[in-house]
């Protein structure tokens, strides 16, 4: 399952793509489950939070900050069974442990749920959000649900870009939500388009420079988002260190 070649890719260009990692059979129980939600929202246990594509607009009386699609969740793994046992998967977690080291928990989890016609996420760096020390002890798995295309907003990576650690951030002024890094005139490598089969997941390091754009297909481009660490790492930010979505070792 996991092999030394796979660490040293990741440990050279802080991603790491494995294409086919879960079957049919395995994604079943998480798209029903994800299609309950986007149906009917009220129906994700408590706890469960639902983020929508007008969320992100910093002008709220303009007409993009009304669109009620849904855009993403967070902590259905700490909540929801289905969620839960995806994220223990054995196939997920030997990867993880051989990036990370034998002791893991899921440190945080999310769904981005790129609707037709949903927004791009810009550049930036996980850890810009989760200020996890040890810089080098947080890795995030990215689950495609479904085939992710250059036409629908697949992942892309900035080859290299997590050896410079976690960079100054200004606020997007029209998507406050959004961090903008400062790369200091660094000169970095070209970003690499990472297009997926579903069921494939794609490991990053938490200061790796990612983004996707726009869905600009008809269909939905659904991806689950497990941010996992090592046992002992922590947050700078004392309330995310309080929301920890699931021990695991």
């Amino acid at each position: 399952m996991f092999v030394d070649t796979m660490k040293s890719f990741y440990d050279s260009n802080g991603y790491l793509v494995v294409e086919g990692l879960f079957g049919e059979e395995e994604l079943g129980p998480i798209r029903r489950r994800t299609d309950e939600i986007v149906e009917c929202p009220e129906s994700a246990p408590e706890g469960v939070s639902i983020g929508r594509e007008g969320d992100t607009v910093g002008d709220k009386s303009g007409p993009q900050a009304r669109s009620k699609t849904i855009r993403g969740t967070a902590f259905l793994a700490r909540f929801d069974p289905v969620f839960q046992d995806f994220a223990r998967h054995p196939k997920m977690l030997a990867i993880v442990r051989g990036l990370l080291g034998a002791h893991i928990k899921l440190f945080r989890d999310q769904m981005l749920l790129k609707p037709p016609g949903g927004q791009a996420k810009p550049l930036h760096q996980d850890q810009s959000y989760f200020r996890v020390q040890p810089q080098d002890g947080l890795v995030t798995a990215w689950c495609a649900l479904d085939d992710a295309t250059l036409e629908n907003g697949c992942m892309c990576y900035v080859p290299g870009s997590q050896k410079y650690g976690i960079f100054d951030v200004t606020k997007d002024p029209e998507r406050p939500v959004h961090h903008i890094p400062d790369t200091r005139d660094i000169d970095l490598n070209e970003p690499v388009q990472c297009p997926v089969p579903a069921g494939s997941v794609i490991f990053h390091h938490g200061c790796t420079l990612h983004n996707s754009k726009t869905n600009d297909t008809e269909t939905w481009r659904r991806a689950v988002i497990l941010h996992y660490t090592t046992k002992t790492a922590a947050s700078e930010t004392e309330r995310l260190n309080r929301e920890v979505s699931l021990e695991i070792d």
